[in-house]
């Protein structure tokens, strides 16, 4: 059995594809949060009363969002990690942001932003600067888009990612927003941005060369700050559906992964730290391309997508990519017993698990849904099984 580590040791040694003293646990960083509704039933199963007058518990506008649990909690459970993050990154869901009514807003990329009028729901983009009809590359040459080197975006991160360095054995990841992709979707919809990949490559590639100029600015910005301090720098962007890619192998390696290798390049020469991608879905078609750019790790591991088996995974790619991620929340988690939890436990350790390479955590955040039982038994199960002999 390996020496005692510290979390700090043991998600260094797990995303080395190294063997630490048990398999490390995340919970409040990369898409590993807990709605606020389940974090209230959570509090009371646990007996923290206290958590119950937290200011971010309850919020009128979003009353189901999410949140982090509390140290003591998060120590109770044995996490290892702990989040960094600057104050006003460079994001389609920025902070910065211009409110146009009770429920709607534009961000600093100009992106409209909406909720539901007559119920509850979170804000969901709605349209794009560009999400319209004769839109022409010199339109994306002179758009008016955000400044990665306002100084504001990254006031105070060196002091707080220092301080949790020097003061705790954390695990610390910082979060430099999304690559490439969603915020190019989000500009030009969704579904035109598809298109133009095929219909018009040229006003694809010059959104995407925009972009990523934007995204590459600000990880250095954000890595002149916390880089020297954290272990692990995460990014997003979604490149699958349940049951497919987003892209095809052919369209995914001339017309996005060289734009996508930038971001990730942005990454490794400002940081040792280790660099994740967090994408839902189907996506077992691109790692060979993302491995080749340089992503370390893998999040959340939606073992529920198609060919996306966690067995498959480890064995295909094991020996180049951690797993970060995997207990299933689609099934287990909302719907389970206890004891269907803690059997999705043992086997994503089990396999995932196996020769380290592996940092569990549900995948994606704790919905609403889920009982407060079915979360205390995750945790538990993974203090239980997860132990390397």
């Amino acid at each position: 059995m390996s020496a005692r580590m510290t979390s700090r040791e043991r998600v260094r040694t797990a995303l080395a594809l190294r063997e630490p003293d048990r398999v490390p646990i995340d919970c409040g960083t990369i898409a590993s949060a807990i709605s606020n509704i389940a974090y209230a039933r959570l509090v009371n199963l646990l007996e923290f009363p206290e958590e119950l007058d937290r200011p971010d518990l309850n919020d009128p506008v979003n009353p189901d969002h999410d949140l982090t649990p509390c140290n003591e909690i998060l120590e109770m459970f044995g996490v290892d990690t702990r989040s960094v993050s600057p104050d006003q990154p460079i994001d389609s869901q920025a902070l910065s942001k211009t409110q146009l009514d009770e429920y709607s807003y534009r961000d600093e990329w100009g992106v409209v932003w909406e909720r539901p009028r007559n119920e509850v729901g979170p804000y969901i983009y709605r349209q794009g600067p560009f999400q319209k009809d004769g839109i022409e590359i010199r339109d994306i040459e002179k758009y008016a888009w955000p400044d990665p080197h306002e100084t504001h975006r990254v006031a105070g991160l060196e002091e707080k990612a220092r301080k949790l360095h020097d003061e705790t054995n954390y695990a610390i990841v910082v979060s430099v927003g999304h690559s490439c992709v969603a915020p190019s979707q989000r500009l030009r919809g969704f579904g035109e941005f598809m298109e133009d990949l095929i219909l018009d490559p040229r006003r694809a590639e010059a959104l995407l060369e925009r972009v990523t100029d934007v995204i590459v600015e600000s990880t250095k910005a954000i890595l002149r700050e916390a880089g020297p301090y954290v272990d692990v720098v995460s990014f997003s962007d979604d490149l699958g559906f349940q049951d497919r890619a987003y892209f095809g192998e052919d369209m995914f390696r001339k017309q996005i992964k060289p734009f996508m290798a930038k971001c990730v390049d942005a990454i490794h020469q400002n940081t040792d730290a280790k660099a994740v991608i967090h994408s839902d879905g189907a996506i077992q078609a691109l790692i060979p391309d993302l491995i080749d750019i340089g992503v370390d790790a893998i999040n959340p591991v939606q073992t529920t997508a198609w060919n996306m088996d966690a067995e498959k995974l480890k064995t295909e790619f094991g020996k180049d990519l951690a797993f970060w991620g995997a207990v299933d929340t689609q099934h287990a988690l909302p719907f389970g017993t206890v004891d269907d939890v803690r059997e999705d436990v043992r086997k994503k350790i089990e396999t995932l698990g196996r020769g380290g390479g592996y940092i569990l955590s549900s995948c994606h955040t704790i919905r609403s849904e889920v009982p407060a039982a079915n979360i205390e038994a995750m945790f538990d199960a993974a203090r239980s099984f997860g132990t390397y002999s």
